[in-house]
């Protein structure tokens, strides 16, 4: 029975450790996303009705008196403040937005006090009158459209402070930038310098009205602590999966930073009497992702999460990342933290004579939205994440005046990021791109031996396992330059010496790229290896992360995977019963994942021969699937042809049929017309009805997917347009329409000639695909040679065998059954054109390599010892015919009591007519002999094995002259 073609899906390909649904489920190409905002018509809607009020007096850690009084205004009693280590209390912001009053129309409406908003209307009238932000914190008012990005007011700006200032803050601020004292001039007339400044603190001699270099100073720095700390907040929010906090401390963040931008801004100009300078910042951003978030309730983010995944998904056949499972794809999953080390350009400062120009570094702000990334991406909200890292990334790149290492230190977080959505979406050649930034960049800071270095190569290896994984006619794969699994094994190796040189052999990611080396060796069908990186990786998962961990029960998956391909049934089936504890744990019945799983074992007892246990879970496996999946999916499909391939073994082959029906009905609405598991489910059909003997249904099957490869492969020579050219071949001359027969096979030979002549041309090619391409011409060599054969024409028939057992014998060897077949087909022209010496010579040597591949005891080596028999009998050798015929048979009848043996039942002729045949033969030769005892004993025993068969016993035809046969009669009639 022909072989029923597999597709490629799950279990088949190894589970991807880590990331992210076989999901191995990564699929659109990204483009820019960045909104073009006119930053200049930015405005804020400021709700004046609301009478709460958040007023937060902010103070560093030891650098203001504790009993320093707090004007607070109007306050509610639930509101919480800065504490004195300047963190904000989480349930200020939670209590915020549980407040049913602060939504309007669908929008989250924070508004101020009522001195806030008095004050805001007396800055838009002109009005000069300032208010101290160290005492005054003014909650931003936005009215954030749930459908849009909406526009957003500049900051508000920070004000002059009009109370005493300790001496000790002096001194507290002043530690964080030591290196503004560190000049030519003497350590005297420093501390001159600190002691007339500190004086004229104590004795309020700072001017509320004149711009005063030291207060600027102080302003700044204080102003630089807050964001620090709301940071720090926003920090440990994210932490902690408190995200609409993390967004809330990220905007007052992003409010006093703004504020800041024009505090400097007002400083400036006093001072130099020339225009402030921006950074560029407020250019580079034409909106800010900060102040852009809808509060939604947990079952439609995870709704919306689902199928932004999904809509995202351009192909459904091919999954290229899990996001259950790490392949080491996401390194960088934390919020980034401030520090004051890289907050400034150039720093302030608090001396009127060295005063210059101070400029905020663009790491600040551009942190601030890579965190706002990071929360949307948890959140699932992929397309607004890619649009923050994006804005992040552009902030930095139009940076002219940051230092080199304060901005690599944040890009290399940012592209790592970009680059894993963009793996996500499918588009494995933007994600190479900017993998290889990120890995320029992480070279340049930390050198070659870094483990941010191995976390990139290990990310770009990913990316080539992937590539090659991926159908290969896929236009944008071949878009991937250099994509190869050997690529991809050197920059896993690469990356596993460096984490394995700077973590140790037992790190949790030495694990993820060991799991990954594994994987790359089951693309190269080396299943040896892949178990002993997978068992290495195992371990280390199981003792870091423990049994219940999904990365763990991946790598078990793996393991039991290659364990199965290797034959070790029990074991891998452990291994996959090991992964289906956990995932049944983690996701329940109704999984995708759980699906497969079931389906792998269901495999493992199908090929145990356990046939009811492996139907009860493909049927388990269907049902999870469906529950997962729903009816038409991709993977749903794939199971019935599963199913289908088990009833085709059993022979059931209606059932089977139904199953592939159900499956091509489910592709042919979910996949591209031109998917290949179309075409596989076409040629399984076609098949079903060949083994049944209806040509012109099975010749329409193969024809409508020869018509889908050929559409999609144009006039290109390609191997499956010329093996499926083969196939409908094939069922033309089993319904007896030569013509046509040969005219496919013809077409078939053709093109694998050209497929083999232009891969030997190219040296560069592997010697296993050259290979298969020879043995793919002496196949249709070998069908074009047998119809040769039966149409008579012996002389090219036996050209082409001749030249199909060269092309056999090259790639296979001698001994081999497929030589073997070739040098039968060899014999039998020989032995039709009467060339016996050659056909006994070539019979022989088929006996030989059977006897060699096969044993003893096979029914192919009992039909050669047969057709030698023949070849013996027409050369007059009959002494050496008797003794072929007689060996066969003795080859049927240990056959036959060996099939008795495994039944358990009374002995039956496994094939009674060819026995038969044989007991025919020798019985003509018994009579050729004149052994009439033996000739009616061979005789009988014909006669009744072909009534066993069904046939008649008019099938024993007796042949030959009564050469030695003595009659005796009487020489009278015998008595009345």
């Amino acid at each position: 029975m022909s072989t029923i073609g597999q597709h490629r899906s799950a279990p088949s390909s190894a589970f991807a450790s880590s990331s992210s649904n076989i999901d191995d489920s990564m699929h659109v190409s990204s483009s820019s996303l960045l909104l073009d905002v006119d930053t200049q018509k930015m405005s804020v809607d400021i709700d004046t009705t609301s009478k709460i009020s958040h007023t937060i007096a902010s103070s560093n850690s030891g650098t203001v008196n504790a009993s320093r009084p707090l004007k607070r205004g109007n306050v509610d009693d639930n509101t919480s403040f800065l504490t004195n280590d300047g963190m904000i209390r989480r349930n200020r912001v939670k209590s915020s937005l549980d407040n049913d009053s602060n939504k309007v129309d669908g929008k989250i409406a924070v508004t101020p006090s009522t001195e806030c908003t008095d004050n805001v209307k007396n800055q838009e009238e002109g009005d000069d009158t300032k208010m101290d932000v160290d005492q005054e914190r003014f909650d931003d008012t936005r009215s954030i459209s749930s459908d849009s990005l909406g526009d957003y007011t500049s900051a508000k700006e920070e004000h002059s402070d009009d109370e005493h200032v300790d001496t000790a803050l002096l001194g507290e601020l002043t530690g964080f930038f030591p290196h503004l004292h560190r000049d030519d001039t003497s350590s005297s007339m420093q501390a001159s310098k600190h002691q007339t400044f500190s004086h004229c603190l104590t004795n309020n001699a700072i001017s509320t009205t004149s711009y005063s270099p030291a207060k600027c100073y102080i302003k700044h720095i204080q102003s630089m602590q807050r964001i620090i700390d709301l940071n720090d907040t926003a920090v440990e929010c994210y932490r902690s999966g408190e995200y609409d906090a993390t967004l809330d401390a990220l905007a007052e963040a992003e409010y006093r930073r703004e504020g800041l931008v024009k505090s400097i801004a007002r400083g400036n100009t006093s001072s130099n009497g020339v225009a402030p300078q921006f950074n560029g910042i407020m250019q580079t951003a034409p909106f800010h992702p900060l102040l852009c978030r809808q509060i939604e309730s947990d079952s439609s983010s995870l709704q919306r999460a689902e199928s932004t995944s999904t809509s995202s998904i351009a192909r459904t056949s091919y999954n290229y990342q899990r996001m259950d499972f790490d392949e080491g794809m996401h390194s960088y999953a934390t919020a980034e933290k401030l520090d004051a080390s890289t907050f400034w350009v150039v720093p302030p400062s608090s001396i009127s004579n060295e005063m210059k120009t101070c400029e905020l570094s663009p790491v600040v702000e551009a942190t601030l939205v890579f965190n706002v990334g990071q929360v949307h991406r948890r959140r699932g909200e992929f397309d607004t994440a890619s649009t923050s890292y994006e804005l992040a990334l552009n902030i930095l790149q139009n940076s002219t005046s940051t230092s080199t290492a304060m901005i690599y230190n944040l890009l290399i977080p940012i592209l790592h990021n970009m680059g894993q959505l963009l793996y996500r979406r499918g588009d494995l050649t933007m994600a190479m791109e900017t993998y290889n930034r990120a890995l320029d960049y992480a070279q340049i800071m930390h050198g070659e031996s870094h483990v941010d270095v191995a976390s990139a190569l290990n990310c770009l290896g990913v990316l080539h396992y992937h590539a090659n994984s991926a159908d290969s006619d896929d236009e944008k794969i071949n878009k991937v330059e250099n994509s190869s699994t050997s690529e991809a094994m050197e920059l896993f190796q690469k990356s596993l010496v460096i984490r394995t040189n700077c973590l140790g052999h037992d790190h949790v990611d030495v694990a993820t790229t060991l799991n990954n080396i594994g994987r790359i060796h089951v693309q190269l069908d080396e299943f040896d290896e892949a178990l002993g990186y997978y068992e290495d990786s195992l371990r280390i998962r199981r003792n870091c992360l423990g049994t219940n961990s999904l990365d763990y029960a991946a790598t078990a998956f793996n393991a039991g995977q290659s364990l199965h391909q290797l034959g070790n049934l029990d074991e891998a089936a452990d291994l996959y019963r090991e992964f289906l504890r956990v995932a049944l744990m983690k996701f329940g019945h109704s999984h995708r994942d759980v699906a497969v799983v079931l389906s792998g074992i269901a495999q493992i007892h199908q090929e145990k021969k356990e046939y009811d246990k492996a139907l009860e879970l493909y049927e388990e496996s269907l049902c999870a699937g469906k529950a997962a999946l729903g009816e038409n999916h991709s993977e749903i499909a794939m199971l019935y042809n599963r199913i289908g391939n088990f009833y085709f073994e059993r022979e059931r082959l209606g059932d089977a049929m139904k199953c592939y029906k159900r499956g091509l009905r489910i592709e042919k609405r979910v996949l591209p017309s031109d998917h290949p598991n179309i075409v596989v489910t076409l040629s399984n059909l076609g098949e079903i009805h060949r083994q049944r003997n209806e040509w012109d249904d099975a010749a329409k099957m193969y024809i409508e997917a020869l018509d889908i490869l050929r559409k999609k492969h144009k006039r290109e020579d390609n191997a499956e347009v010329a093996s499926t050219l083969n196939t409908i071949g094939l069922i033309h001359d089993q319904r007896g329409d030569t013509c046509v027969s040969l005219h496919y096979l013809q077409d078939a030979l053709l093109m694998r000639r050209r497929l083999l002549l232009n891969n030997n041309d190219d040296e560069e090619k592997d010697s296993d695909a050259t290979d298969q391409k020879k043995l793919d011409v002496a196949e249709t060599l070998v069908y074009v040679g047998t119809t040769l054969y039966r149409k008579s024409v012996f002389s090219v028939a036996i050209e082409l065998f001749t030249e199909a057992l060269q092309l056999r014998e090259k790639v296979l060897g001698k001994d081999h059954r497929g030589t073997a077949f070739v040098l039968y087909n060899i014999a039998l022209v020989h032995q039709q054109r009467g060339c016996y010496e050659q056909a006994i010579e070539f019979f022989e040597e088929t006996l030989r390599v059977e006897k060699i591949v096969l044993g003893e005891n096979h029914r192919d080596v009992s039909m050669t010892m047969f057709k030698l028999g023949e070849v013996y009998k027409s050369a007059g050798d009959l002494k050496a015919a008797l003794r072929c015929f007689k060996e066969s048979l003795e080859v049927e009848r240990s056959l036959t009591e060996n099939t008795a043996s495994l039944v358990g039942r009374r002995q039956q002729p496994s094939d009674p007519a060819a026995m038969a045949r044989t007991l025919t033969e020798i019985g003509n030769i018994h009579l050729a002999h004149g052994d009439t005892a033996d000739m009616m004993n061979a005789f009988n025993e014909a006669s009744r094995l072909y009534r066993m068969a069904g046939l008649s016993p008019n099938n024993v035809v007796v042949s030959g002259h009564l050469f030695a046969l003595e009659l005796s009669c009487g020489c009278h009639a015998p008595a009345a």
